[in-house]
């Protein structure tokens, strides 16, 4: 079984006898919030919900797996129009706390190894496939798991703006990240049709994503060098982030900027919506892939 990096931090309370399961936000396994301290988090959050709406035009009366599922919320989403959904994910905890959360008649959680043989009409696999050690062995387990003349659905983030040609990930959890002719070229291995979509909004919404990520490429370029072992870059990323943080807090006396008050609604909130979204094959400006495969 391939190897996949992923951070998750679970917190489990008994409330009335019953066994209650949180799931704190760590920015791999994306959780429902309504907390947005920018409009970059916001974007984000719209992104990852924009790919599960863009997939249910594909699933109505469908057998769907949602393989690397996380904490659930878009296996649900799903299940609204699917027949069926099954979301599965490497983590036991992530499991746990979407079958407290989400379970329903037509929706059930799994780790990856409990999925056994069986086969789906669609299978979406969102912000999964640049955790994986080898993404043809990932390919082939989602090839197995498809039917003949099934849908296979893969998002990812776009490489493009987010690091230099050379540049390995400055995420510590990504272990690879795609452009949309290096992504086209792995799916093409196992699947005769692939369509690659970028994902954008207008320019204001969608720049706050690349200015954000822009920055992050510039700075952490000294740990992310194409020659680095992964242990050294993963090392040096993480020294390179306490550093920033002691000098934060060490700088950082005088009084800090007002923070968006958790009991007002951000103006961003109220100007965009999922909605904003777009899925279009040569924008201008992209942050992410959405591939569409399929044997056919």
């Amino acid at each position: 079984m391939f190897a996949i990096s992923f951070q998750i931090s679970q917190k489990i309370t008994i409330f009335a006898g019953r066994r209650i399961i949180f799931m704190e936000i760590t920015g791999e396994r994306h959780v429902l919030t309504q907390d947005f301290s920018n409009l970059a988090e916001y974007y984000n959050h719209l992104m990852h919900l924009a790919t599960y709406h863009y997939a249910e035009k594909f699933i109505g009366g469908k057998k769907v797996l949602d393989f690397g599922c996380g904490s659930g919320y878009g296996s649900s989403l799903l299940s609204k129009t699917a027949e069926s959904v099954i979301g599965a994910d490497i983590s036991r905890e992530a499991v746990d706390f979407a079958n407290e959360k989400y379970a329903a008649k037509n929706l059930s959680f799994k780790t990856i190894d409990e999925i056994g043989d069986e086969k789906f009409d669609v299978i979406t696999s969102f912000q999964v496939i640049e955790h994986v050690s080898n993404d043809q062995e990932y390919l082939n387990t989602l090839k197995k798991l498809l039917k003949p003349d099934g849908i296979l659905l893969i998002s990812t983030p776009d490489r493009e703006n987010r690091l230099y040609p050379f540049q390995q990930p400055w995420n510590v959890f990504h272990l690879k990240e795609y452009s949309g002719k290096s992504l086209k070229n792995a799916l093409a291995k196992d699947f005769k049709q692939v369509k690659i979509l970028k994902m954008t909004a207008e320019k204001e919404l969608v720049m706050s994503e690349i200015s954000r990520t822009l920055k992050q490429k510039k700075i952490t370029l000294p740990s992310t060098l194409p020659f680095y072992p992964h242990f050294l870059r993963v090392f040096l990323l993480k020294l390179q982030s306490n550093i920033f943080e002691k000098l934060k807090k060490t700088i950082s006396k005088s009084p800090k900027p007002a923070e968006i008050s958790k009991n007002s609604t951000p103006d961003f909130i109220q100007k965009y919506s999922v909605n904003h979204i777009k899925f279009e094959e040569n924008p201008e400006l992209s942050t992410d892939l959405l591939a569409i495969c399929s044997h056919n």
